[in-house]
């Protein structure tokens, strides 16, 4: 019996340790749960304005740059190591932001929302107004975006394009569909013109409404690295487009086929859609234009412009650090007497401005003399 007994004092005893553990555990559980409940940022008001939120009790010094914040802003610390501050209002808009944090960028971690970049990856914040901006995601029929991945022996890497198909591209087995290759700027990649441009939602809202032809959105990655004379030309021409038509019922010709971009991109359009009209037959330049010898080399394509190309579209903001880029190639145009369209608006190197460029130029596409 005094075994017995013994054993049960001891087992009383162990079930009072765990029991106090537990209790303890639970108290240092909840005071944890209680340092660390969640941290709701950013959040936007009715009013428009945003409340950025960021905890970091360590810090000296903690501030904000948003895209409609006109640069850094020093946000405010609580007695909780809670730092925040208010921003705004904001013009209804999809905008990135970042934190620095003691001088050191970071995104934000209590949103997931993201815009990842070749030089620094930023969050996004989107402030919506009393009507649908047209990108906004809104309730049409939705396309399909699809990844592909590719080896380049010249320089021994994979690389990658995504396609966007309309969301009646499987019902219409038979059709034959045009396609825009979309390019990006020198900070991004493939995943830009999806990520932060978006490009398939723009198009979803188009098609929805029956103000663009139904087409196939091509974007490949811009840069290429190593040597070997690979260009992203080459690329373009050589790998991309190849694959492209292999894979997908696309439509025949230069008339079914359009080169886009923005920046890096622009620069890329003006240069390879110029020298391949055979190719293409709509060109679309945000926020570029020409550099340095473009028109010696150039000048054996530019008199047969009028004849190849169905539509040059070129549009830039105002303040873009672009813009003398821009009017070189408006000089040269019209030098040249080349037919164009343009469009000139308030603002700088912005996406805002190449969102609502895509939303213009798609109506104009495929469609006889670039007329809606």
């Amino acid at each position: 019996m005094a075994e017995s007994k013994t054993d049960t004092q001891e087992n009383a005893m162990n079930i009072t340790k765990i029991t106090f553990a537990i209790m303890i555990g639970g108290i240092s559980l909840s005071a944890f749960a209680q340092r660390q409940a969640p941290v709701v940022s950013p959040q936007v008001n009715p009013d428009r304005t945003v409340v950025f939120r960021l905890a970091a009790p360590q810090a000296t010094t903690v501030e904000v740059s948003a895209e409609f914040s006109g640069g850094k802003k020093a946000m405010n610390k609580d007695d909780k190591g809670l730092w925040s501050i208010t921003l705004g209002p904001a013009e209804p808009d999809l905008y990135s932001y970042s934190f620095f944090v003691d001088g050191v960028q970071m995104i934000d971690p209590a949103n997931a929302a993201v815009k990842v970049s070749l030089r620094a990856t930023e969050s996004l914040v989107e402030v919506r107004g009393e009507t649908p901006q047209c990108y906004e995601t809104q309730n049409v029929p939705h396309g399909l975006l699809h990844r592909h991945r590719y080896f380049v022996k010249d320089i021994n890497r994979t690389r990658s394009f995504i396609v966007y198909t309309p969301a009646d591209y499987a019902a219409n087995a038979t059709a034959r569909y045009p396609v825009l290759y979309l390019l990006h700027g020198s900070g991004d990649n493939e995943e830009g013109w999806t990520a932060v441009g978006r490009a398939h939602d723009i198009l979803d809202n188009l098609l929805a409404a029956k103000k663009a032809v139904p087409m196939l959105i091509v974007m490949p990655f811009g840069q290429v690295e190593g040597d070997n004379g690979y260009t992203f030309e080459k690329d373009l021409l050589g790998a991309v487009i190849p694959a492209v038509e292999a894979n997908y019922r696309t439509a025949p010709g230069p008339q079914n086929r359009a080169l886009a971009g923005l920046s890096m991109g622009g620069f890329q359009t003006i240069d390879i859609g110029i020298k391949n009209m055979d190719t293409f037959a709509w060109l679309g330049v945000f926020s570029a234009g020409i550099r340095g010898d473009y028109a010696k080399v150039h000048e054996a394509f530019l008199p047969q412009a009028n004849s190849k190309l169905k539509l040059l579209w070129v549009g830039i903001g105002k303040d873009d650090f672009l813009f003398q880029n821009f009017t070189d190639l408006q000089k040269l145009l019209d030098e040249q007497k080349i037919r164009y369209t343009v469009k000139i608006t308030e603002g700088g190197h912005w996406w805002r401005l190449w969102r609502r460029y895509l939303d213009e130029l798609m109506p104009l596409l495929f469609r006889e003399n670039g007329q809606k």
